[in-house]
Formats: structure tokens, C-alpha cells, sequence
């Protein structure tokens, strides 16, 4: 049995068509998509309903489009039964299995539990990044992270976040004047083993990112902005051993499917926005070592390597993005409580 969602906040020019492509990755079609117009006027009254056969990816569609924006206006999207404020939220699935862990978990003590907040800057070193008709390298931007940490017994929660706090300039001869801005939200609940040497976890993934072309050649020489989200499923496998007056880790964590949409607005008015679905899958692997200061603090010194590559769904899976770097990382937490 499929389920039907609510998508509010359509501009007055959006078409049954601009719709299914917005939600063609998640088996949207014309004959499933009704967009409302007003018996009187006959204008459409900015939202739409959209049938899609698979629940799980009508979830999926409603996690990605939270809080996602149209030419400044935030799009509700919601089953669609729950309109139009009642909007579901999904943060991430490591939450809500963290929840189940830790229920599961509750014989366990309650001094077993603790909880780390930390920053870590992460300088791209060689980076790369390609899009579908130019390759540049990427300055050594200190990317600054926040961690949080929360153990439960063998129970363990890592979220990662990245805020939109700045615009990122460039420049090369193909794509001319370039500033991205970037955010990055990570979550994955992992199982220790008893020894606490092995780790297995599942988590969610979600980019967003925003880059102007000032010199967009698409369009005569006038800009264009490109808004994308994409999130997916997390898989990762850990290890972490006592080393010297520290602790060494290393993730592996592998995202094979992420899903998204790329929305492009031009300066010039005349020229239609468009709706490009995507496809992607990143590697994130990472070795750490951790070392006390003080009681409650650790100093945080390692390496990371992040490869990820987005395709159009459309285009015949021509490259939309492909962003490969090793980055170091330093890094301060302090542990909370108790």
C-alpha cells in the first residue's frame, strides 16, 4: 500500500511537472501528483499531493525536504494526513534506535553513562572537487566540526555537525567567481563488543550545500545559485584499543545510497528555475588518537579521508559533484556530568 504526502510553500508558477521531477527519485509520476487550484479563480493554491507507491521512500522524501527553501520560502512537506503543521521531523535514524538501545539497555547502571562535547578543526589537504564540466582543488579551509558524544553501557551516540557559518570563495577560468557555503549533520548509534575493541553502527548522512556562480556562462553571463540536499543511510564498522596514555579508534563508515535534489535560480529573471534529482554515495574513513588532559578533557590528533560522488539521476548519471580529501585533525573535548 503506497502513501500520499503534502507538499506546501509551491510557488504560484510551479507545474504538475516541476513537481514529479522534485520527486521523481522516490517514484513520483504525473498520474500520482494533483496540484489544487481554487474553484473560483482557478488559481493553483501553492501546494500539491503527491502518491508515492513505497512508504519507506515517502519517508525518506519527507526527511530530506525538511526545511528545504524556494526562492526563500520553506516548503512543508508531511504525510498527508498530518497537514499542515504537524510536520514529522526525522533528525536522523541513529536516533531513533539510540532511543531502543538504550531501553533495551536499561539494567545497565546509571554511572555507566557519559557524555563528551568537543571541536575539532579539519584542514583539507588536496582536495578535489569535480563537477560535471571542470575539476578544482580546494583550499586548505580549517573546517570546524562539532561533536557530541553519549555512552550508554555498550551503547554508544556520535553526532557531527557542521553550521553554515561561512561563505567559501574561489576562482578558476571554466566557473569563473564561486562562494559555497556548507552543512553537514552526521548521527550514528554504534554497539561496542565486551572488550570494547569493535564497534558496529547505523547512522544518517545529510549535506547541504548552496554555491553562486557569478559568471555563469549558461545564461549569457549573468549568475545562478545551485541549492542541494542530499542525505542517506550510514553504515560503520570501528575499532579502539588502548595506546601508550591515550586511546587509538578507526571508523570506516560507507554511505552507498544518498538521495537529494539540486535547485538552481538564475540573477536573470527570464530564466526558469530547475529541479535536478540526485544520486550519491560517500567513503568516510578516519584513525584518532586521544589523549587526557586533565581529569574531564582530551586532546584530539588524527587523520581523515572523506570521497564523495553525486550523479544526476536524469542527465545519464553525468557527474554532479565529487569532493575527495584527506583532512588532519586537532581537536579538544571535555566530558559533561558527573
Amino acid at each position: 500500500m503506497g502513501m500520499r504526502i503534502f507538499v506546501g510553500g509551491l510557488p504560484p508558477t510551479a507545474t504538475k511537472d516541476d513537481v514529479v521531477r522534485l520527486f521523481r527519485q522516490f517514484g513520483a509520476d504525473e498520474a500520482g501528483v494533483v496540484l489544487p487550484r481554487d474553484r473560483r479563480t482557478r488559481r493553483r493554491k501553492g501546494f500539491a499531493y503527491v502518491e508515492l507507491a513505497d512508504p519507506e521512500r515517502a519517508r525518506a522524501a519527507i526527511a530530506l525536504f525538511a526545511d528545504f527553501a524556494i526562492d526563500g520560502k520553506a516548503l512543508t512537506v508531511c504525510a498527508a494526513e498530518d497537514r499542515p503543521l504537524k510536520r514529522r521531523r526525522n533528525l536522523a535514524v541513529a536516533l531513533t534506535m539510540c532511543a531502543a538501545g538504550i531501553g533495551m539497555f536499561s539494567t545497565a547502571r546509571a554511572d555507566e553513562l557519559s557524555t563528551d562535547i568537543g571541536l575539532t578543526l579539519n584542514p583539507v589537504l588536496g582536495g578535489i572537487h569535480e563537477s560535471f564540466n571542470d575539476s578544482t582543488h580546494v583550499p586548505p579551509v580549517p573546517i570546524p566540526l562539532i561533536e557530541a558524544r553519549s555512552r550508554y553501557g555498550p551503547f554508544e551516540v556520535d553526532l557531527d555537525g557542521l553550521p553554515p557559518i561561512a561563505s567559501i570563495p574561489s576562482y578558476n577560468v571554466i566557473q569563473g567567481h564561486t562562494s559555497t557555503v556548507l552543512s553537514l549533520f552526521e548521527g550514528v548509534v554504534r554497539v561496542w563488543d565486551p572488550l570494547h575493541r569493535f564497534s558496529a553502527g547505523i547512522g544518517q548522512t545529510l549535506y547541504n550545500q548552496s554555491t553562486h556562480y557569478a559568471d555563469a556562462v549558461e545564461v549569457a553571463g549573468s549568475g545562478e545559485t545551485q541549492f542541494s540536499r542530499v542525505t542517506g543511510v550510514t553504515y560503520q564498522a570501528g575499532y579502539g584499543a588502548p595506546f601508550r596514555h591515550g586511546r587509538f579508534e578507526a571508523v570506516f563508515n560507507y554511505a552507498p545510497v544518498m538521495l537529494g535534489t539540486q535547485f538552481t535560480i538564475y540573477d536573470v529573471a527570464r530564466y526558469h528555475s530547475r529541479f535536478d534529482p540526485e544520486q550519491a554515495e560517500q567513503i568516510d574513513t578516519a584513525v584518532r588518537y586521544t589523549r587526557a588532559v586533565g581529569s574531564r578533557s582530551d586532546m584530539i590528533l588524527g587523520l581523515r579521508y572523506v570521497n564523495y560522488t553525486a550523479r544526476y539521476n536524469e542527465v545519464h548519471g553525468g557527474l554532479s559533484d565529487r569532493n575527495v580529501g584527506l583532512l588532519p585533525v586537532i581537536g579538544y573535548r571535555t566530558r559533561l556530568g558527573h
